[in-house]
């Protein structure tokens, strides 16, 4: 049964950029198990939620149905089912894992489950797989250069490109829904914050600077606004970014906040939350959407 919370939380803007107070209706508890459930990615026909979760003793792949489902294991007999995503179709998911006990790579495999494939021109060690919006695409992060960079790959045939390229570490890609660019997080200024870069070439830019750590950028279906993460040592908070204006809101705070995920409808997002004494799977509704 899920657990249903109501809460209205007049948040105020803080930090970087400047906005009107939002009001958060409804968060809804879609996990509850002993085991650490995490990196949420919501289905493309808004159905089901998949997640990673240790439930079974080892990292594997799990996904629940949406409002109303029970945790189904995706078997891949890999090591580390880790960071995942879907294909835009929904009939495959993609994800970072090790054969054996070499270095990962990107596999992907058919959503009912299956046999595994390798993703053999991304290279090794890569992680962190995130589909275009258009099925043709994976971006990712990878130490083939000898930093961790964000990289792209054809789905079915030819050679990666290499995205970005420095010292620092750049990681946890994502897609802008048009499919021109990749949000990532990157410690290139000292502290990791929000940057994007262009798909077809080009510098990248900072997004969004603040003193904490910012993470898990994730672009709403319109592409209007971006959610991400920040974190100190005392909290984590679930922010909107209006990519137009620059606008932000904490949309909601709590204990190892990561991984939001928008709906496909984007009127509520899905993340994790340590809310509890595990992590486990939340979904919160957006008002005004």
């Amino acid at each position: 049964m899920r657990i249903f919370f109501v809460i209205v939380l007049f948040l105020i803007c803080v930090g970087a950029g400047r906005s009107d107070s939002l009001t958060a209706e409804k968060k809804t508890q879609v996990t509850v198990h002993e085991a650490d459930d995490y990196h949420t990615r919501w289905s493309p026909d808004g159905k089901s939620i998949l997640f990673t979760s240790r439930r079974s003793g080892s990292e594997g792949i799990w996904r629940i149905g949406w409002p109303d489902g029970k945790p189904v294991a995706i078997e891949t007999g890999m090591k580390g089912d880790h960071h995942i995503s879907w294909s835009p179709d929904g009939s495959e998911i993609a994800f970072d894992a090790r054969s054996s006990d070499g270095p990962p790579g990107l596999w992907i495999i058919p959503a009912a489950g299956g046999t595994p494939r390798p993703l053999e021109t991304a290279g090794v060690p890569s992680f962190q797989p995130s589909w275009s919006p258009d099925g043709e695409w994976m971006a990712y992060a990878s130490y083939r250069s000898g930093n961790c960079d964000i990289w792209i790959v054809p789905v079915q045939q030819g050679e990666a490109v290499q995205l970005t390229s420095n010292e620092a570490t750049d990681h946890h890609p994502s897609w802008s829904p048009d499919g021109r660019e990749i949000l990532f997080s990157s410690d290139r200024n000292g502290d990791f914050d929000i940057w994007k870069v262009p798909v077809n070439g080009g510098d990248a830019v900072c997004v969004w600077d603040g003193p904490e750590l910012d993470d898990h950028p994730y672009c709403s279906p319109d592409g209007k606004t971006l959610a991400f993460i920040t974190r100190d040592s005392t909290e984590s908070v679930l922010w909107l970014m209006s990519l137009e204006s620059g606008a932000s809101i904490p949309l909601i705070r709590g204990k190892e906040i990561s991984w939001p995920s928008w709906s496909p409808d984007g009127t509520m997002i899905g993340y994790t939350s340590r809310e509890k004494d595990n992590s486990d799977i939340w979904v919160i509704e957006i008002p005004n959407r």
